[in-house]
């Protein structure tokens, strides 16, 4: 038998190792997966198609792939109940899959380690909002105050530690999937991020058209009163489909509202807007909710929560064609139209919004 010198031996073997450096290994355990039951794993994020499939054993789950570059990846329940994002990098990927999405953790790499922190924070923030706004319904005005000013100081937090994690990351994948789906970052936040990465990622298609809709295009169309919005509809939570012109059609002034359930800044405005519509629904006033979720049991719990009882629609897609179609990048946003659908105002929330809405009604 031929013997190879042990240099040579040594030398191959490094190949061998410099050649498996890009191995992502994933494994993972899911609640109540049973034997034959399947993962699909998606990374084409607009048609939603499976590149492959996981099968599940005694509760776990095992996956090898070789990388040529890092991919933000969901893997998807055989159900479809439960979507989880995730990045496919080099290394070992560690995914466990909790019945309750908001208990579902990914670690085990950097990026994946850095999205999972922000997840643990924001859904912290999200019970802390939840517990502020319950105890903001029984208690006095000093109180109230009092909590909205501590959810103010929390949602400031969140903000930050999500400009803090992007500008951290922006030069890998994690950093432009928080450039480019910016739910809690202002437009100046978005611009400056954007300045700050590297000439390759500041090239892609979806970045330069961020970056020329906030530099020269504003938020949303013009509100001028003679730009008429293009008529767009999706399904209630009911399943039933609802076009936006129906109303519009209804009503003296319709406040279009794109939001979340995950957005915080848009659960913070939430009961304001639930306000602003129970003075002023029986003086012409409607809303008709857009929101950008994809878990239709989060959209529907927020709905019930916040006591948003006009008409909510939803593609369940955060990549929202009808956000797409007015040029919404941030949220919440709003538009407010007249019966035929001129945009009157966009952008407005808060005070700013209420007093438009008294202004122009008709008495």
């Amino acid at each position: 038998m031929r013997q190879f010198p042990i240099a040579l031996l040594a030398l191959i073997a490094a190949l061998f190792a410099s050649c498996s450096s890009n191995d992502c290994k994933i494994q993972g355990t899911i609640e109540g997966g049973n034997d034959g039951d399947t993962l699909l794993l998606i990374t084409d994020q607009e048609k939603g198609i499976p590149f492959d499939t996981i099968f599940v054993k005694d509760g776990k789950f095992e996956y090898e792939l070789a990388l040529d570059s890092t991919t933000l990846c969901f893997v998807q329940t055989q159900k479809g109940n439960n979507i989880l994002p995730f990045f496919l990098e080099p290394g070992n990927i560690t995914i466990t899959i909790k019945d309750d999405p908001a208990l579902s953790t990914i670690s085990g790499t950097h990026l994946n380690e850095e999205w999972q922190a922000l997840n643990s924070a924001a859904s912290q923030y999200q019970k802390e909002m939840t517990q502020m706004m319950e105890a903001a319904q029984d208690t006095t005005q000093a109180t109230q105050e009092a909590l909205k000013a501590k959810a103010m100081e929390t949602t400031q937090k969140l903000s930050a530690k999500f400009y803090q994690t992007a500008e951290k990351n922006i030069d890998n994948e994690l950093g432009y999937l928080l450039v480019t789906n910016p739910a809690m970052l202002t437009e100046d936040q978005v611009l400056t991020l954007i300045n700050k990465m590297p000439k390759k990622m500041r090239s892609r298609k979806q970045i330069q058209e961020i970056e020329q809709y906030l530099k020269y295009m504003g938020n949303g169309p013009s509100a001028d009163g003679n730009t008429k919005i293009e008529d767009f509809s999706a399904p209630t939570p009911e399943g039933k489909t609802v076009s936006a012109m129906s109303v519009v059609g209804a009503n003296e002034l319709t406040i279009i509202d794109f939001w979340a359930s995950w957005c915080g800044p848009c659960m913070k405005e939430m009961p304001h807007m639930v306000e602003i519509y129970n003075l002023y629904k029986d003086k012409g006033l409607g809303i008709l909710g857009v929101s950008l979720d994809t878990d239709k049991e989060a959209w529907t719990a927020a709905i019930k929560q916040t006591g948003a009882t006009w008409t909510h629609i939803s593609e369940l897609n955060r990549n929202s064609k009808i956000a797409q179609q007015f040029g919404v990048n941030a949220i919440p946003f709003t538009l407010v139209v007249d019966r035929e659908g001129n945009v009157l105002a966009s952008g407005l929330t808060g005070n700013d919004l209420e007093d438009f809405v008294r202004d122009n009604l008709k008495k």
